[in-house]
């Protein structure tokens, strides 16, 4: 008798705030945008910038500049987004601001949250239009209480994603940042008309895995000289067998032409 195990899936209720670094909602949020910021900034920018809180207005111009020319190239390496798991508690902050607070969607299903959106732009003759889905999944810590995810939207298009620790478990040691795995696709849908009302359309699909975490092994073993003749004097010994198995077949079937043309 199979057991069938079925999803259970919550949409969340995405509220919207003030400016992200004007609404002290987000203080706690504050240092992980600027290193998600920084990132884009070491990734695009050559020219050394630093984000501080003296130079945080300047290194935001510099990255949504970097943002608007790279976002048709790639959904996802321009954007700023960062994860941290600290003291048994998740937080998720990302930039969004290109897409439409309309269509952004999070759900919470079983222990994954599930971001989705939709950007669109329109060309300035407004001969062609292009769309891309977003689409990113984030899994959740054994120690985070799924149940109370909150996420919230600050008006120049931050959103962050939280979940606090499940009460009874076990803090992690503080500053402690453990792993997380993301999920992200994107769907890229783009048409095209003229006067002539001739259109085109193109539809491509890329899948991104990303892991925060990474991992190496390394064994080694040891084996005596004895051991290592044996073994050698072993492999000929087969390779011999082999070779005069091969002969064998060969002459077999050597002698089964010669009868049948015979």
């Amino acid at each position: 008798m199979s057991s069938v195990t079925t999803s259970t899936s919550k949409t969340l209720s995405v509220v919207k705030r003030e400016s992200f670094f004007d609404d002290s909602f987000f203080n706690d949020s504050w240092e992980d945008f600027d290193k998600a910021v920084q990132s884009i900034l070491d990734k695009f920018d050559d020219t050394g910038l630093k984000v501080d809180v003296g130079s945080r207005s300047q290194c935001r111009d510099v990255y949504s500049k970097i943002r608007s020319s790279k976002i048709d190239e790639d959904l996802y390496a321009s954007q700023a987004l960062q994860i941290t798991e600290k003291e048994g508690k998740f937080q998720a902050v990302m930039d969004v601001k290109d897409f439409s607070p309309n269509d952004l969607q999070v759900r919470v299903v079983d222990d994954r949250v599930v971001v989705e959106g939709k950007y669109f732009k329109k060309s300035e003759d407004g001969s062609s239009t292009s769309s891309k889905s977003f689409y990113k999944e984030f899994t959740m810590p054994s120690t985070a209480n799924i149940d109370l995810v909150a996420t919230a939207l600050s008006k120049d298009g931050v959103l962050t994603v939280k979940a606090p620790k499940r009460e009874g478990d076990a803090a992690q040691p503080s500053g402690a940042v453990t792993s997380s795995s993301v999920q992200q696709s994107s769907s890229v849908q783009e048409s095209s008309s003229t006067n002539q009302s001739s259109s085109s359309s193109v539809s491509s699909s890329s899948v991104k895995k990303v892991s925060m975490s990474s991992s190496s092994t390394f064994s080694s073993s040891s084996t005596s000289s004895s051991q290592v003749s044996s073994n050698l004097m072993s492999n000929m010994e087969s390779l011999d067998d082999m070779a005069q198995d091969m002969k064998d077949r060969l002459v077999f079937s050597h002698d089964t032409v010669n009868l049948k043309l015979k």
